[in-house]
């Protein structure tokens, strides 16, 4: 999720849902090693570089920090619904109870259960990003069935500390109405029990709370592909979508099936998004990351020849400038810093 200063801040949900599940067995012993996640605590953040205010045992995610109870694993076998229960293959209905926690924007704002916003006190010990670094995005007039894009995973960053950085295409309901943010996520340090780089669907956050997919490993030069798209057509009377994220290298995958909340035409051909970075080396190494055969859809499955992609450098004049910058056509869009 973008910084809470950018342009979509209704994700500030009233209430969130209590999220703790039991693990699930993957499609493949390959996939099935790479469960039982545990996503990155603020407390495994350099203490110098956490936004004031927020708990310590609050986890680090796409879309702010939550309390770990608010957090929604998917398995494969599930899907979300509009109404947050989550149904299994065989009928199963489970659904969570709200949640009475607070969450925190990526920059520490809190937001409490209620929707009502506390501005925080945002000064950090040290120069520190903490949110959407950059991306190309562009708000559609008509409503968008599917993006699909590919990557090859960037080396690691040659500083590797407490940081967690974010990569993604994505899409979202329009700018005025933003609900919910449907993403691929190839994520370094995401998950406490992963040490490299991993990759995860997400959809966050309806009534403030964020559903996740069972993650995967993933290795620096593998390709992957992540798509998001419609399965029958258009919202409402087609409330089924998959995020599938896949790495093409080894042929694992993982998928979040979920309903997306409403139309969506805000498309996002590429993001980068950080956490706790207060130093340049703390990006990848390669310097870039070029998301390409980017195509999109609209709800009737007609390609989209030219998306008119706008370049955002949503990190302002925040520290550290690593000389970011973004070109973009209509099939590719390419994020480069000086790390």
């Amino acid at each position: 999720m973008k910084p809470f200063t950018h342009r979509h801040l209704s994700w500030l949900g009233a209430s969130m849902l209590i999220a703790m599940t039991a693990l699930g067995i993957t499609s493949s012993m390959a996939q099935a090693a790479d469960s039982a996640p545990a996503l990155r605590t603020v407390s495994m953040l350099d203490a110098n570089l956490r936004p004031a205010g927020v708990p310590s045992d609050y986890v680090v995610t796409p879309n702010g920090y939550f309390s770990a109870s608010c957090v929604q694993q998917v398995q494969a076998n599930e899907r979300v619904h509009t109404d947050g229960s989550i149904e299994r293959t065989d009928g199963t209905i489970r659904k969570p109870a709200a949640c009475a926690m607070p969450h925190y924007a990526a920059d520490g704002t809190r937001v409490e259960p209620n929707g009502t916003v506390t501005a925080l006190t945002k000064a950090h010990k040290a120069p520190t990003i903490n949110g959407w670094v950059m991306d190309s995005d562009y708000s559609s007039s008509v409503a968008i069935g599917r993006i699909v894009a590919s990557w090859v995973v960037p080396s690691a960053p040659s500083k590797q500390s407490s940081q967690t950085d974010y990569y993604f295409p994505g899409m979202e309901q329009s700018e005025a109405s933003a609900e919910s943010i449907l993403q691929p996520v190839l994520g370094w340090n995401a998950f406490s029990n992963f040490t490299q780089w991993s990759l995860a669907s997400w959809n966050c956050c309806v009534s403030g709370t964020t559903y996740y997919s069972n993650p995967i490993s993933v290795s620096a030069g593998d390709q992957i592909t992540g798509d998001t798209k419609s399965t029958c057509g258009a919202w409402p009377s087609c409330a089924t979508w998959a995020i599938i994220s896949t790495d093409e290298t080894t042929g694992k995958s993982t998928t979040l099936d979920t309903d997306p909340y409403a139309a969506l035409s805000w498309v996002f051909g590429g993001v980068n998004e950080d956490y706790g970075v207060s130093a340049c080396t703390q990006l990848p190494a390669s310097g870039s990351i070029v998301y390409s055969s980017i195509q999109v859809y609209d709800i009737n499955n007609n390609r989209i020849a030219s998306p008119p992609w706008v370049n955002n450098y949503d990190v302002g004049t925040t520290k550290p400038q690593c000389s970011y910058n973004i070109a973009s056509s209509a099939g590719t869009v390419t994020l480069s810093w000086k790390p």
